[in-house]
């Protein structure tokens, strides 16, 4: 299945039957970063993937914007987002299924957050002209045309993703509010080394500012349950069975009522 926000066509990928199950990816990966946890899920789940703009099967876009990839998820949830679904959402996915969740009230039935859209209170990027130095460089050019024939596909430059991280940090630094428009339940599945193992000023830094993060929002929210996964940031390929098994309970408890 296709579906067409303006110029931008997503590819959508629908299986199976059940409590509809939702999968926003990160930035840089496709719907294949779930397949190891949809292997892994036990219960009766309608699974739905797709890719976002610029990123594997979908075509490519200038704008890589959050507000671009803001409509397309509202494009995709539009088309089949019916029927209150719980959304799975890793990374700079997540960030975009809490966007999506506070502007469409009454439309969740549940939001499973994998590593991302934590309210932190200090910017991750600490060198920016750095970081977009890095991202420019021919061997970081060059890994992500490779990236590009794999099936991990993607054609967004250096300064694009440099620019979605430093908005995403200025949005993390505002999300708890954000949180306080949500209405469905919400489950968390962080990773304690989100930037590396802690064998660098920069990665303790960074991997503590993650952590005080979440602690301010269950500190706030107490409702939101948190489970910390000692792995880094790529928990759907590093915890595939832990995240199954918590993404099963949790549309369980949605089925039953419990939620």
């Amino acid at each position: 299945m296709k579906v067409k926000n303006g110029g931008v066509t997503l590819p959508i990928t629908i299986t199976g039957n059940g409590r509809k199950l939702i999968f926003f990816n990160g930035v840089g990966s496709t719907q294949a970063i779930w397949k190891q946890v949809i292997g892994k899920l036990k219960g009766q789940h309608q699974i739905i993937t797709f890719d976002f703009r610029s990123h594997g099967a979908a075509s490519t876009s200038a704008d890589h914007s959050f507000d671009a990839f803001e409509s397309d998820a509202n494009c995709v949830m539009g088309a089949i987002g019916s029927g209150r679904p719980i959304v799975v959402a890793w990374s700079f996915g997540a960030d975009l299924a809490l966007a999506y969740a506070a502007s469409h009230p009454g439309a969740l039935g549940g939001l499973v957050i994998v590593d991302g859209a934590v309210p932190i209170a200090k910017p991750l990027v600490e060198d920016e002209a750095g970081m977009r130095r890095s991202l420019n460089s021919p061997t970081v050019k060059l890994s992500m045309l490779l990236m590009q024939l794999t099936s991990y596909r993607y054609s967004l430059s250096g300064d694009a993703i440099a620019d979605i991280a430093v908005d995403l940090d200025a949005r993390r630094q505002r999300l708890l509010d954000v949180y306080a428009k949500i209405d469905c339940p919400i489950t968390m599945l962080l990773a304690t080394k989100t930037a590396g193992e802690n064998t660098t000023e920069h990665a303790r830094r960074n991997n503590q500012i993650w952590r005080e993060g979440g602690e301010r929002l269950a500190a706030k929210y107490p409702a939101i349950s948190e489970q910390w996964l000692d792995s880094g940031h790529n928990l759907p390929l590093t915890k595939p069975a832990e995240l199954a098994a918590a993404i099963d309970a949790f549309a369980g408890r949605a089925v039953k009522g419990g939620l």
